[in-house]
């Protein structure tokens, strides 16, 4: 549990790190100087437009393609003690850019701190609801498994990943409608 611990932990500092950093570039850029309604609009059609580029992924039965399209290298694990690299891993994974992605939603939240339409601590909402469902997985009694088994027991994670299709689905809902209302918001 100490390996998934810091996974979580280094998770929720990737998540705060990227929110934070994003909120750093939206001011930077000006972009929160903007008149309110500007950004509810732009919001709005960024998140319409990440609605597509999910229903692009389910169509060609693939990950969502906006974000760099690698994984923090295996071979630490050879190298390095399991709770660092779990470390390393988690917050690689927590910064939303550096990994693959199945859905586009996060990326939505990304933009949405970037516009200051969320706080910087939305990261913290984001970190934890994927640790939260995390910790449950790799805690919960696998029933019918051995530890002592010559495979790793599959938390569940193969399951999940099964359901890729469903969950682009939901995220290009969520980001439709939300994108949606915002447009719907800003031109009142």
């Amino acid at each position: 549990m100490s390996v998934a611990m810091a996974f979580t932990a280094a998770f929720l500092a990737g998540a705060l790190a990227i929110f934070a950093a994003a909120d750093a570039v939206g001011a930077a850029l000006g972009s929160t100087r903007l008149p309110l309604q500007w950004r509810i609009g732009l919001a709005g059609a960024l998140l319409l437009a990440l609605a597509a580029v999910d229903l692009v992924a389910m169509a060609k039965s693939t990950y969502c393609p906006i974000g760099w399209r690698r994984q923090t290298p295996r071979i630490l694990m050879r190298r390095f003690p399991a709770p660092l690299v779990a470390s390393v891993w988690g917050f690689d994974t927590g910064l939303v850019v550096t990994t693959f992605r199945v859905a586009a939603v996060s990326w939505g939240a990304l933009f949405l701190a970037a516009l200051g339409l969320s706080p910087q601590w939305a990261g913290a909402g984001y970190g934890l609801a994927f640790t939260m469902p995390f910790l449950i997985l790799v805690s919960r009694p696998r029933l019918g498994r051995s530890s002592s088994g010559a495979a790793p027991a599959d938390p569940g994670l193969e399951w999940m990943l099964r359901k890729r299709s469903a969950i682009q689905g939901l995220s290009a809902a969520l980001l439709a409608a939300s994108g949606a209302i915002l447009i719907g918001v800003s031109v009142d």
